[in-house]
């Protein structure tokens, strides 16, 4: 048997390797290099036994080592200690915070004693409806389930969203009730009313359920109703609907006229003019407004002001602007064509003129509501004694201003007319006032001893009639019509 040597990078090979005694290799050849003996494994385990195991009874006397040691001996194994795994945390939970108690609810004043009983319903009927007013939208979802419920028929008069005019019928339900105990009020406001209901397609024998669906949803929403809250609607729905009723009963006119589309002309991709023809001439008169409907949105009945003073061949012109999530306005500017059948309910508004008063006139317009104010100025240009009168006219761009020049042409005939056009996001116009409209106003003058009329849009009037009332300006004296519906 042969061995090859060992080579050099042997590690048994070095000086630190042990070789065995025996003859020279030089008489005896080569062997091979004796084996290394592998060192046995350590003994000490990696985890040590518990001080509580138990002594190990075997002959050798390691039952008696330190504590703490342990040697492993051949054929027996040392189970490593187990670790024991820490109590889990119990988490106390968050204390609770106190939920604090709601308030109760205010208790409804109870009956005056010099206040009359219609005093006292009014008075009722006013302080529930501020109460409800900020859900109105959902009181007025309510009261159009409890409607169809008890008359289904009347569901045909409304549009597939009925929120909005549910909510302007309540409302035309309500503004009576309220006014009640002023009988030299009640009377001229229940006739347009009327007029409005018969627009919608209301009959005679359906105020009873209107009434019970009203005062069903008022004591849903109602936060101080009671007994006595109750009663006092039923009074004063009864004393307000009575003479709606009777009304609608005896009314003989047609409650809508019809008039055809002769005329649409777009200014802009959201304004536009349109010329209906009706029929037989609307009766109206300056300053008013019509509800109309038209073929494009169905049972959906809009407020437009006639741009022109009453005309001996009836023609109506609207100044129609589309106005963001409108419906009908958008479908009057974007798909009305000449030939479409349009549906003109009554005049109804409080914008005009009292002939009695000598007092100078104030007229601010924004927007489309211009319209109105150009046919009060034509209306009153046809009077023997016109009044001295001042119109702001303003929008955001000169384009807004869709009757500036007819209301130029007026002033250069008639000296008791001054102009004076504001436009808000174009202050290098040199025809115009810069700034916004309830300002350019209040810069113009005192107006304290003027008759004052509003038109434009919910947020201009709130704004100009604020502006007034801080600079001095009486109350009274303010006419607009709140279309916030």
């Amino acid at each position: 048997m042969s061995a090859e040597p060992l080579s050099a990078g042997d590690p048994t090979s070095g000086p630190a390797a042990e070789r065995t005694p025996g003859p020279s290799p030089s008489r005896r050849g080569r062997r091979l290099a004796p084996v290394r003996a592998v060192p046995p494994p350590p003994t000490t385990p990696i985890v040590r036994p518990g001080r509580h195991a138990a002594p190990d009874d075997t002959p050798d006397g390691s039952a008696n080592e330190a504590p703490g040691t342990t040697t492993q001996r051949p054929g027996r194994l040392v189970a490593p200690e187990t670790v024991a795994a820490p109590p889990p945390v119990v988490r106390q939970p968050p204390a609770p915070t106190p939920t604090p108690t709601p308030a109760p609810p205010p208790r409804p004043e109870p009956a005056r004693a010099d206040e009359t009983p219609e005093q006292h319903a009014a008075r009722r009927v006013r302080q529930t409806w501020t109460e409800v007013e900020p859900q109105v939208d959902e009181l007025a979802d309510w009261f159009a389930a409890l409607l169809f419920s008890l008359a289904p028929e009347s569901r045909a008069l409304f549009p597939a969203r009925v929120t909005e005019p549910a909510r302007r019928l309540l409302r035309s339900l309500v503004l009576p009730m309220s006014t009640v105990d002023r009988p030299g009020e009640l009377r001229p406001m229940l006739e347009p009313l009327v007029r409005e209901h018969r627009a919608l397609g209301l009959r005679a024998e359906q105020y009873e359920a209107l009434g019970v669906a009203l005062i069903g949803a008022m004591r849903r929403f109602g936060r101080t109703w009671d007994e006595a809250t109750e009663h006092a609607w039923v009074r004063a729905f009864s004393l307000a609907a009575g003479p709606m009723e009777q009304a609608v009963r005896a009314a003989a006119a047609p409650a809508v006229a019809e008039g055809t589309v002769v005329g649409h002309r777009r200014l802009s991709w959201d304004l536009a003019v349109l010329h209906v023809a009706p029929d037989a001439p609307v009766p109206h008169r300056a300053g008013q407004y019509l509800t109309v409907e038209i073929p494009q949105r169905p049972r959906m009945w809009r407020p437009l002001s006639p741009a022109t003073a009453p005309r001996p061949d009836g023609l109506l012109e609207f100044h129609v602007r589309a106005v963001e999530g409108g419906w009908v306005s958008r479908a009057m500017v974007a798909h009305a064509t000449p030939g479409d059948r349009w549906r003109l309910g009554p005049p109804a508004g409080r914008l005009g003129l009292d002939p009695r008063s000598t007092r100078e006139v104030l007229m601010v317009a924004g927007g489309t509501g211009g319209a109105p104010v150009l046919a009060l100025c034509e209306d009153m240009a046809r009077w023997t004694r016109p009044r001295p009168c001042t119109v702001f006219l303003g929008g955001r761009v000169p384009e807004d201003l869709t009757v500036l020049d007819r209301l130029h042409e007026l002033a250069e005939h008639h000296p008791w007319l001054a102009v004076a056009p504001v436009c808000e996001d174009d202050p290098l116009d040199e025809r115009s006032q810069p700034g916004t409209l309830p300002d350019a106003v209040v810069r113009g003058g005192d107006w304290s001893r003027h008759d004052i009329l509003l038109s434009g849009s919910p947020s201009m009037i709130r704004a100009t009639a604020s502006a007034l009332l801080v600079d001095g300006v009486p109350l009274d004296r303010i006419t607009y019509d709140p279309f916030t519906d």
